[in-house]
């Protein structure tokens, strides 16, 4: 796959933010990203604890992705089933990507996709 560099414009949820990608020669798009391999409890539920456990996860991707100004690095691993892009997120102050980081940190779980884990 191939990798870029971006910028961030917003964090959508705990697994997903909206970017800026530089395609090369002054080329930027924007796209939504979708954690590769990991996922978040939700931020917007009814269920409260799950709500907190994802209000979590949602400020610890932004703390993650603000720590180098919002620059990353994106490895894209194709396109989901709802048309985001699939990355794994690499901000160069950290050793571990994001990804990691979210799962090492209780903030995430690894999902490859199926049925999703039940809250707890």
């Amino acid at each position: 796959m191939y990798e870029y560099d971006a910028k961030l414009v917003r964090v959508v949820d705990g697994d997903t933010v909206d970017a800026m990608i530089d395609l090369g020669m002054t080329v930027w798009i924007k796209k939504r990203i979708r954690f590769h391999g990991v996922d978040t409890w939700e931020s917007r539920t009814r269920n409260k604890e799950e709500k907190k456990k994802g209000l979590l996860a949602k400020a610890r991707t932004k703390e993650l992705l603000n720590d180098d100004g919002g620059k990353f690095r994106v490895k894209s691993m194709g396109i989901g089933k709802y048309g985001r892009v699939l990355g794994v997120l690499k901000v160069e102050s950290h050793e571990k990507t994001v990804n990691q980081t979210l799962i090492d940190e209780g903030h995430a779980y690894t999902y490859h996709g199926g049925k999703k884990k039940v809250f707890k």
